[in-house]
């Protein structure tokens, strides 16, 4: 068997193991890794929150090499952004339907701004949120998915649209991306400037963060009747205000991936707004590291800097 090395991932370890080039079988594709994004599904693993022991990664970007039997999507030397993976590896393979072409006029420098996965789950959240004319949003949480989010939101027919993060860095980027107000908790009392700002309470608020305590607050803004989406992975089980729930009568949505009826076709839909100049990840993908630093990538990515935003391992 031909040989490769990928990335192993488990607690506090990133570390670079041998195995095999997988073989791709039927409508499998089997990919040359140009860049993998970093999860924070992923960093949970490393931080010993969730298990690993195995190689992961499904933000590929790369070239095709070999396509097995019923695969005439995509063809040996097609650029691609894909589902699935592993992709911390020099090569991974996955299912045809995972696999979009990236535009030929896409300089190979820019690959990494092709990530098509966590788009996908943005364009899953923002579908599942069901935001409607003049619905008053906001949004908790400006860190990568929070401004794929905001990215998304279609502000020409939003009421009101507000961003809440503790980092002025990602509320400029908010701003720049269709926010018109932003609120800093370590400021200023958030919950008492939006109900100034909006003259009571949102209609539907989105919880992007996945920090502990983020729920509370966003109960505490959204109006009775109204729509709390949570969006950010709150990976350790929290408690959550079911009894002010009960009171307000609130729908409580849970847009994760499993949520979407179809998430293929929230993959090509995320693919879509690239190709089509809607979603700009330039200023989001903050840190770029070769794979054979994923530990430091990893460690990093776990301290999360006030300047970090993305992380991306990029392979040769």
């Amino acid at each position: 068997m031909v040989k490769m090395r990928g990335i192993l991932l488990e607690e506090n370890n990133a570390r670079i193991v041998e195995t095999d080039v997988p073989k791709p079988g039927r409508d499998e594709v089997l990919v040359k890794t140009k860049a993998c994004g970093i999860c924070m599904g992923e960093v949970y693993v490393f931080q010993g929150k969730l298990p690993g022991g195995k190689i992961m990664g499904h933000e590929g970007v790369g070239i095709v090499v070999q396509v097995g039997d019923g695969v005439k999507e995509v063809g040996p030397g097609d650029r691609v952004t894909t589902l699935g993976g592993p992709a911390f590896a020099e090569y991974y393979k996955t299912n045809k339907w995972n696999v979009a072409k990236i535009p030929e006029e896409v300089p190979e420098r820019d690959l990494i701004y092709w990530i098509s996965e966590p788009l996908a789950c943005a364009v899953t959240g923002i579908k599942g949120s069901n935001i409607q004319i003049g619905d008053k949003v906001c949004i908790i949480g400006c860190g990568y998915m929070g401004l794929l989010l905001i990215q998304l939101i279609p502000k020409d027919i939003v009421g009101e649209l507000i961003a809440i993060d503790i980092r002025d860095k990602c509320l400029d980027l908010a701003r720049r991306f269709g926010a018109r107000y932003t609120l800093n908790p370590l400021k200023s009392d958030v919950a008492k400037e939006t109900r100034e700002i909006l003259g009571g309470e949102a209609d539907i608020v989105i919880e992007a963060s996945g920090a502990p305590g983020t729920i509370y607050l966003a109960t505490e803004i959204v109006r009775r009747g109204g729509r709390l989406v949570i969006f950010g992975r709150h990976v350790v089980d929290e408690k959550v205000p079911t009894e002010e729930w009960h009171v307000k009568g609130l729908t409580i949505l849970n847009t994760s991936p499993s949520f979407s009826n179809n998430f293929n076709k929230d993959f090509f839909d995320a693919v879509n707004l690239l190709k089509r100049g809607v979603v700009d990840q330039r200023p989001l993908i903050t840190h770029i590291f070769p794979y054979t630093k994923a530990q430091e990538a990893f460690e990093l990515a776990s301290r999360k800097p006030l300047d970090y935003i993305k992380g991306v391992l990029v392979f040769s």
